[in-house]
This record gives structure tokens, C-alpha cells and sequence, in this order.
């Protein structure tokens, strides 16, 4: 009877589980994985550690980097460095790295292979139900629907709901209590913020060959991501300012703030920023999730330290940040300069960029030490990268006894599906320089810090250096006329670019 009368109350409340968006930001590699990332070979570590789990007597099983990668090697897996880089992605992420925690990263690849294969099919599966030949525009013609574009979070929902109960038979299988790692991946609505996945399918008292069908008839899109941020949230109207003359027919910067009660992330969307200029240094926007999209010809400072960055689409755009404590994401953007702090950045389909970056100076609320400074790389999809020590210092960095550019560490590379067609050594994918320069100005009054260990070697005056060079050559007066004027030339040039 009580077993009835709790089915009955969960099925009457309002009852949904919504996808942690943040987890597929976190844990997904920078580019498309190599085929070997599949469901059998997932399912065949997941069986090699469940008998290691036997063998040993233990519950859960932590696993090293070294055996991780030795393991999936065993079982089909290939390309030791996305292994190695799947592995780093779960280290920033979970507390502890355990053999689930590891599962279920490999499993989140699937996504990649799955909105491919699923595009296929559907559109073969709408030509076949077509009724044709019909008349369309004077001439026979399948009428095809306009294709739906869908957000990233509705093709993580989509593919929690195709796949679930693959990753159920994964994770829980003839286990007789939850799986804790799925509280990771799913959070309860209309519960309180202590109410995890498990506890409220345990409160439920839902047998356990029941909960995937349960879970899946309650799925819904993330409500803590950037959809909701677009659609409930409140539109920011930071003051922008102007590079050029803007023309009347470009489109307004789009800005908005997730600030709903509740949420256990305060996500920011900065959109279509074009010829402008951003500075912020705010309550606002300190410990945001921010990201950055379709920007272009613009500077963005943003000056507060950040929980986490993605960058997609941007173009000639140069970014400067603070402290940013989880992941930088940069994907599809070319002639990029961003200039950050944090131990994890991710780049994809990215080329004629610089990365002006350093691990985080904050060692209290680091996990991290700077031996996990790591960049990862798309090879397949970028070129051209250049990776340089951050290089500015302002008030409220944190920096004013430390000297910036130049690292106590340099960070550790990782080219995930590296070009056949590329050299052994990368040299057109990404350089890594470590030549000291001298820092970067911010564009605002009473904020830039000097370096407070400057290089010995005096600082040359560059126009008396020039003026003594031409005196030196053997121009005629009107040579040199020709030649100060082209200078001039030059210098206006540059200064427009600048």
C-alpha cells in the first residue's frame, strides 16, 4: 500500500529531469573523436572494470591516467592522446577521477557520431514518406521542408532521449542502489536545490528496471543554459562604444543574464558584438559563465573572474579576461587575440589566432596545480595558432607582486586527431613562444598596473632611434621628404588598426 501511495504522489507532481548542460561543456573533446569511440568498445571497458572491481572486492575503482589509457588501448580504443586529453577533461571536472566518472565521459563523445548519423537517416526517412513526383515552381519536384535548426541543448535532450538506456545498462546494470555518477548528468525540477537525481528516484521507490522508462517520459531541454538565458532571462544594456561610424542597418548587440533564484550557474550571452568596444569589471559579471558568439571587428574586456568562457564564431576580435577558474572553449573563430588566465582551454576549428594565457593566479580556490596548465587542440580543424604567456596586469588581478609575461610553467600541449598532412613537429598548427614583452595596455583610466619586475635592458626611445638611422643615410632633402612621408603613411595606418 505505502509502495502505491508514493507512485501515486510522484506521478502527480510536476515531475521533470533536465540535461546538465554544463556537463557537455566540461567533458566534450574539441573536435569530432575517431570511430573507435563507440558503444561496443565502452561497453567492453565497462565489463574489464567491473571484473577488476570483483577481483580487488572494491566498490569503486580510482584509476590512473597511465592505466586509463593502457586499458582502452586493450580493448580497441585508439590515438593515446584523445585518451589522454578525455581523461584531463574529467580530472578538471570531477572531484576524483573514477572508473564511472570515465565511462561516462567517453560516453558524452557518442553525441558527435550520434547528430551525424541521426541527419542521415531523417532525411532519407522524409524523402521516402514523400509524395511524389508533385508540382512545385512549374516543373516536378519532392517539396522538402525547410530545415530546423536546432540549439545545442536540444540535441543533448535528443540524444539522452535516443541513447539513455545505453548509458543506464553502462552505469547501473544489476546494481542494487543508483549510480551516484548519474547525478552529473541529470537534476530533478521543481525540487529543492538538495535533492539530487538519485535521491528523488530512491524517494519514488521506483523499481529499478522502471527508472529508465520513468526518466525518459520526464526529460526536458537544460533550464539553467543559454536557451533559457535568451528566453526568461533579463537583457543587459552594458554601454558599448563605437570603433567606426556605425552604419544604421547593423544589428544591435543581443546581452543577457540568467539571474533566476535557484540556479547553481549564472550564465551571461554576449551576441552579434560588431565594431564596438566592452568593458566590464563587475559584480554582474564576476563568477559568470560566459559565453561569446558571432562577434566581430571589436574589443571585449571583461575584466571580472569568470567561472568559464566559450567563444564560437568570432572574427577579427581581440578578448581580454580575468581569472577564469574551470575552461576556455574557442571554436570556429579566426584572427582571434585572446588574452585569459585559466589551467584548461579547448580550441577547435580555429586559425590565424593568439592565445595570451597563464594558469590562474588565485591558489585558494585553484584544485589544480601548474603542473595541469594544458592546452587541447583540434589538429584536423586548426592552424596557425599562436600560444604566448598572458600579458596584462590590472587592478583586481591579483598580480601586483608577480611579473607578468612570462611563465613558471609552460603549458603542456595536447593535438587530438593530428593531420597526416602536417609535419611531425605541428610547426603550421601552433607555436609556443615563451619571448618576454612587455605588458599589454587596457584602454581605461586608473586600472593598468606596471610590471613590478621589469626587464634590465632600458627601454629604447624608437623616434630618436629612427631620426639617428636617417641622418646616417646619404638621402638628398627630397628623398628624405619622400621617405618621412611614407613613414607618416605607414603610422596612420597602424594607428587605425590598433
Amino acid at each position: 500500500l505505502i509502495h502505491f501511495i508514493k507512485r501515486g504522489l510522484i506521478e502527480r507532481m510536476d515531475l521533470k529531469f533536465h540535461v546538465n548542460s554544463e556537463l557537455f561543456d566540461r567533458l566534450l573533446l574539441p573536435g569530432i573523436p575517431n570511430n573507435t569511440v563507440n558503444f561496443g568498445n565502452i561497453k567492453k571497458l565497462a565489463k574489464l572494470w567491473k571484473i577488476r572491481r570483483e577481483c580487488t572486492n572494491q566498490k569503486e575503482l580510482h584509476i590512473s591516467q597511465t592505466t586509463f589509457i593502457k586499458d582502452a588501448l586493450s580493448v580497441g580504443f585508439k590515438d593515446e592522446q584523445m585518451l589522454e586529453a578525455i581523461f584531463i577533461l574529467s580530472q578538471h571536472y570531477f572531484s576524483e577521477v573514477k572508473t564511472d566518472n570515465l565511462l561516462l565521459a567517453l560516453f558524452l563523445q557518442l553525441i558527435y557520431t550520434h547528430n551525424l548519423s541521426l541527419t542521415r537517416s531523417s532525411s532519407v526517412e522524409r524523402l521516402s514518406r514523400e509524395e511524389w513526383p508533385r508540382k512545385y515552381e512549374n516543373h516536378l519536384a519532392a517539396l522538402r521542408p525547410k530545415p530546423v535548426k536546432l540549439h545545442e541543448e536540444e540535441e543533448q535532450l535528443k540524444f539522452l532521449q535516443y541513447r539513455f538506456k545505453d548509458l543506464w545498462s553502462i552505469l547501473q546494470e544489476d546494481q542494487p542502489t543508483l549510480n551516484p555518477t548519474l547525478d552529473h548528468l541529470l537534476n530533478p525540477s521543481n525540487t529543492s536545490q538538495d535533492m539530487t537525481f538519485t535521491k528523488v528516484i530512491s524517494k519514488a521507490d521506483i523499481p529499478m528496471n522502471q527508472v529508465p522508462d520513468f526518466v525518459l517520459a520526464r526529460l526536458e531541454v537544460c533550464k539553467n543554459g543559454v536557451l533559457s538565458c535568451i528566453k526568461q532571462g533579463r537583457r543587459l544594456s552594458w554601454p558599448l562604444g563605437d570603433n567606426t561610424r556605425c552604419l544604421e542597418t547593423s544589428q544591435p548587440a543581443k546581452m543577457a543574464i540568467d539571474c533566476q533564484k535557484n540556479n547553481q550557474r549564472k550564465i551571461i550571452v554576449i551576441n552579434q558584438i560588431n565594431e564596438k568596444t566592452l568593458g566590464k569589471f563587475s559584480s554582474t559579471l564576476d563568477g559568470g559563465t560566459v559565453k561569446i558568439h558571432r562577434c566581430k571587428n571589436s574589443f571585449l574586456y571583461l575584466l571580472s573572474p569568470l567561472e568559464s568562457l566559450t567563444i564560437t564564431k568570432c572574427e577579427n576580435t581581440r578578448i581580454i579576461t580575468g581569472q577564469v577558474t574551470n575552461i576556455v572553449r574557442v571554436r570556429d573563430c579566426r584572427n582571434v587575440e585572446l588574452v585569459t588566465m585559466s589551467p584548461l582551454v579547448a580550441m577547435e576549428a580555429t586559425w590565424e589566432s593568439s592565445l595570451f594565457v597563464s594558469p590562474p593566479n588565485d591558489r585558494k580556490s585553484r584544485k589544480f596545480s601548474d603542473r595541469d596548465f594544458v592546452i587541447l587542440v583540434d589538429g584536423q580543424t586548426c592552424g596557425k595558432l599562436q600560444v604566448k604567456p598572458y600579458n596584462v596586469n590590472y587592478k583586481g588581478l591579483g598580480l601586483q607582486d608577480e611579473r607578468v609575461s612570462v611563465w613558471k610553467v609552460e603549458p603542456k600541449i595536447v593535438i587530438i586527431n593530428p593531420s597526416m598532412q602536417r609535419s611531425s613537429r605541428n610547426e603550421d598548427l601552433i607555436h609556443v613562444s615563451t619571448e618576454e614583452k612587455q605588458p599589454s595596455k587596457i584602454p581605461f583610466t586608473n586600472i593598468n598596473l606596471p610590471n613590478s619586475k621589469p626587464d634590465e635592458r632600458k627601454e629604447e626611445d624608437v623616434s630618436e632611434t629612427w631620426r639617428q638611422y636617417l641622418e646616417q643615410q646619404d638621402l638628398t632633402s627630397e628623398e628624405k621628404e619622400r621617405v618621412e612621408g611614407e613613414v607618416s603613411k605607414l603610422f596612420s595606418r597602424w594607428c587605425r588598426i590598433q
